[in-house]
């Protein structure tokens, strides 16, 4: 309406940018924002989120006639909004602003009575309901010849009404949908109080057309862009999300880059070390990259992160202007960016205008600038039914509404103004509407509506995306409307059925009998012919371990080539402290080989520590994770330290940190002899006192136990494979001393005195790696014989007893890791089967 008497009356202006606005309203808060101004705790805090509030404020008192003027005893708050709106800044009109003028341009008889162009209004409740300033714009139209009707009289019937609650969404659908596929639709109105998705899979498999309505979201693929990319150039770097950032289907980061910078950080969580080094190395010696783009990529993400308190809108604005030539880039292939682009630019407008920006101030700016848009998997279509998402929006009278998600989706929050308030506004003219008042007059127009037609169909969920919903208010409404009350129209779905015939609301349908179908878990025994080539050019432990262990795994890791993406693989938590501990060993252990030293200070660890993190745990710099690790530097540092002096004080001398193995295996392959190298390295190679070689496995675990178990079961086959990797070529089986060092506990667990107190194995090394062997044999024979098996489900284990065959056999039990298998699904252990 208000658009309407704007277009009759001349008063149009160009659309008001809300960003823009709030960031001059922001303007005009710091000219006033002295220590005792009434805001003045809330400005320091968040100045982007109290320009937001207070500007809304004004714009709601505005929209009812608010001149600027408040008494002198108001509250402090108006005092505050009145100083604001007296400031000399600018602040551009919004649609708060259009409503007054409207009511002074018709207050001001113009020189031509220039008319309305309006014959009569009829309003769809009574006038005394409407807000204040509208009565008095009503009376100024009246004044200039408009007729105003009265409010149609409640010539409403009575519908019937049915309910239907189901326990989700796709039991509503389907009954929705065979509703629709049951008779004629011509008379019927869908309103969609909800998003369509589930309903629209159900229509398509009835034939019907699909209505293609979309809840609104900021989770859009394409909203992920500008959000994730101010996110990843603050330091401290966040790998995780630029991780996700070089993930994203449509990337700025051309894609062979974004695939090398991802494999790197899989390699090392975090930015600046050996790994991001080389994959920049690499963009840069790529012919179809090159150095430009590899210089690019480190200065957004390593080398020239923005730092808080100490950037610029400029700073921002800067590499806000690479996004948006890499984004137009892609816009003759993704025409969708173009609205990407448009809130860059607005955004790109405000950080010109600012000294200083915060992370925070951005991410204010981002829920300004990126709306919450409509996400829908396909379009609408045509159909015989109206589609609308409120009963008010029906044009005319219907035979039938068919209400799709009738349920409370909550009400806006409303600002409270206090009684005091509302009575000194109303000294200046200005009458706040009763906010209950107004949601009564919501209603009544609904149920109005909605008692236009023969038959109310409301279909609801009880329950979507694991929360509980409400019915709409309406409902109960309706059923006082109708002197009854609202369970009398529910509907049962049991009800729906009787027999072979499924009926609601005056249609009905035959339902087709069908056989049941027992759903069984996929096999996990798998044969699939003989597969010669399944025998591995060469083999790490890892991969030696999965093999034995579950053979199911290893096919589909390594001939398969299956794998979780690269942005879902970057450590965490124990991965990343495990590989930096690692790391700080390394780095120590060249440190001291330099000065012929054996133990180093806790100050150098301390420092190798925080030189390290940046490169290597990245997220261990963000917000909220200080005192993590503050806790771990002491356990580190007296662990580190533990590692060296032990073998110092047992007359261990290190050689070597990560050496590379490099043995031949020979195995027995379905009785062929074959020779396959194995491949990977060692954490720590040292020797004894008496020259012979020592291993040292580096972990970092919760749990010690295991290790622990391993060792004195006889199972530990990655220390005696190392062992074995480190004796004379010709040798076939393990020599010296092995260990594993648990960083977190500080502690070795190791069969051999020289680490300290033994454990007692139940069979020496040479005995663990020829049933190793034997293990491995059996695995390549299998896997080249095309038979694999899931080894970590229950059935499995339950028919073949591994355990108890690996016994008997003489070969090593490796129990399947299915705690952190990815294909845990695809095996069949996990996973709803229906």
């Amino acid at each position: 309406m208000t658009q309407l008497l704007q277009t009759r009356l001349g008063l149009g202006r160009p659309e008001a940018v809300h960003t823009r606005r709030v960031n001059q309203f922001k303007a005009r808060l710091a000219s006033a924002a002295t220590p005792d101004a009434w805001f003045h705790d809330s400005w320091a805090t968040d100045p982007w989120s109290t320009a937001v509030e207070l500007l809304d404020a004004r714009d709601e008192i505005v929209s009812h006639g608010w001149s600027g003027t408040v008494p002198d005893d108001a509250s402090d708050r108006l005092r505050a909004l009145a100083a604001l709106e007296i400031s000399p800044l600018p602040l551009d009109s919004a649609s708060a602003d259009d409503v007054v003028e409207l009511l002074a341009e018709l207050e001001n008889p113009p020189a031509g009575k220039w008319p309305p162009g309006i014959t009569s209004i009829t309003p769809q409740h009574p006038w005394e309901s409407f807000p204040a300033i509208w009565q008095k714009i009503l009376l100024q139209l009246q004044r200039r010849g408009v007729i105003l009707g009265s409010p149609p009289s409640d010539m409403a019937g009575a519908p019937s009404v049915y309910s239907l609650t189901t326990t989700t969404e796709w039991e509503a659908a389907e009954h929705a949908a065979r509703w629709l596929a049951s008779g004629d639709n011509s008379g019927v109105a869908v309103v969609a109080g909800t998003g369509t998705a589930v309903l629209d899979h159900a229509l398509a498999r009835w034939g019907l057309p699909r209505l293609g309505i979309g809840n609104p979201t900021k989770l859009r693929v394409i909203d992920q862009i500008i959000p994730l990319f101010f996110n990843v150039i603050w330091a401290p770097a966040d790998v995780q999300l630029l991780a996700e950032f070089m993930s994203l289907p449509i990337s700025p980061v051309r894609r062979s880059a974004a695939r090398k910078v991802l494999h790197a950080l899989t390699q090392q969580p975090g930015t600046g070390g050996d790994a991001w080094t080389k994959a920049l190395a690499e963009i840069s010696n790529s012919d179809n990259l090159g150095p430009t783009v590899a210089a690019e990529l480190d200065e957004l993400f390593n080398s020239s992160l923005l730092t808080e308190g100490e950037a610029t809108g400029a700073d921002v604005a800067e590499r806000a202007a690479w996004l948006s030539t890499r984004l137009r880039s892609h816009l003759h292939r993704h025409p969708e960016l173009d609205s990407c682009l448009s809130q860059l630019a607005e955004l790109t407008a405000l950080l010109d205008d600012s000294e200083h920006v915060s992370r925070l101030d951005i991410r204010r700016m981002l829920n300004s600038v990126l709306p919450a848009r409509p996400s829908t998997l396909v379009t609408g279509e045509a159909s015989h039914w109206q589609v609308v998402r409120s009963p008010v929006e029906i044009a005319g009278d219907v035979d039938t509404i068919l209400w799709w998600g009738c349920q409370d989706e909550g009400g806006r929050h409303q600002r409270y103004w206090s009684p005091d308030e509302q009575d000194a506004l109303a000294v200046t003219g200005v009458i706040l509407p009763d906010p209950a008042h107004l949601a009564e007059v919501k209603t009544s127009l609904t149920v109005a509506a909605a008692r236009r037609c023969g038959t109310l169909l409301l279909f609801r969920a009880s329950e979507i995306n694991g929360e509980p919903t409400r019915p709409h208010p309406v409902v109960d409404a309706v059923a006082f409307e109708l002197g009854t009350d609202a369970v009398d129209f529910a509907v049962e779905e049991k009800s729906l059925t009787l027999g072979n015939v499924w009926q609601l609301a005056g249609r009905r349908t035959l339902m087709a009998t069908v056989c049941p179908r027992t759903v069984e878990a996929p096999s996990a025994v798998h044969s699939a012919g003989a597969k010669p080539g399944f025998i591995p050019p060469s083999v790490s432990y890892t991969q030696l371990s999965t093999l034995i262990g579950c053979s199911m795994k290893w096919v589909l890791a390594k001939q398969a080539r299956l794998k979780v993406a690269d942005a879902q693989s970057v450590p965490t938590g124990n991965s990343m402290i495990g590989t930096l501990v690692h790391r700080i060993v390394e780095e120590l252990f060249t440190e001291l080989h330099t000065e012929n030293l054996a133990v180093p200070t806790a100050e150098q660890v301390v420092t190798t520590l925080h030189a390290l993190v940046p490169n290597y745990a990245s997220e261990l710099l963000l917000p909220g994770k200080g005192s993590k690790l503050a806790g771990l530097e002491p356990v580190i540092v007296k662990s580190v330290i533990t590692l060296f002096s032990t073998l110092q004080k047992a007359g261990i001398a290190i050689h070597a940190m990560e050496q590379k193995i490099a043995k031949s295996l020979v195995v027995s392959v379905n009785g062929e002899s074959k020779t396959i190298p194995m491949t990977g390295s060692i954490d720590l190679v040292a020797s004894d006192p008496a020259g012979r070689p020592v291993v040292v496995d580096l972990k970092w675990t919760n749990h010690s136990r295991y290790k622990y178990e391993e060792v004195a079961e006889g199972q530990a086959m990655q220390l005696v494979l190392y062992q074995w990797a480190l004796a004379d070529m010709k040798s076939t089986e393990p020599d010296g001393a092995a260990a594993y060092y648990l960083l977190k506990q500080g502690e070795f667990a190791s069969a051999s005195p020289l680490f300290g107190p033994p454990l007692t194995a139940t069979q020496t090394g040479a005995e663990t790696w020829r049933k190793s062997v034997r293990a491995a044999e059996f695995s390549l024979s299998e896997v080249a014989n095309g038979r694999f098996a899931a080894a970590g489900r229950d059935d499995f284990i339950a028919v073949h007893e591994p355990e108890r065959a690996a016994a008997a056999g003489d070969r090593l039990y490796q129990k399947a890791q299915c705690s952190f298998c990815d294909f845990s699904v695809l095996c069949g252990l996990k996973g709803d089967l229906s």
